[in-house]
């Protein structure tokens, strides 16, 4: 997996922590601390259209006096879940708190 908040690569072994269930699960990356998640519509959007698709599909195959209609809605649900799949990506639910840091010293040698 990839964090979106520090650019590390991790494996799924390496999380030890997670909060939420289900589609509105988070996890928190071993490297900066940061909470990662999904978006929950989008998620949504991409199993209802996944369960749409092959719904559909198996009506027109067995009713093929319908299939005038089963191939449009199973084309637009399979596109739908093929851009939803693109765009369902890993995002920062949560940063890790930044500490300050004095570097007035290091500036003051460049003014």
């Amino acid at each position: 997996m990839l964090c979106t908040h520090c650019h590390k690569t991790f494996g799924v072994d390496s999380l030890k922590a997670q909060r939420g269930k289900g589609v509105n699960a988070q996890i928190q990356c071993p490297h900066c601390q940061a909470w990662l998640g999904r978006s929950v519509l989008l998620t949504l959007l991409k199993i209802g259209s996944f369960y749409l698709t092959v719904a559909v599909l198996l009506g027109g195959y067995f009713a093929s006096d319908l299939r005038y209609i089963t191939t449009p809605i199973a084309v637009i649900a399979t596109i739908t879940l093929l851009i939803s799949h693109m765009m369902d990506q890993l995002k920062v639910m949560q940063a890790p708190e930044m500490t300050p840091i004095d570097d007035s010293a290091h500036r003051q040698k460049y003014r």
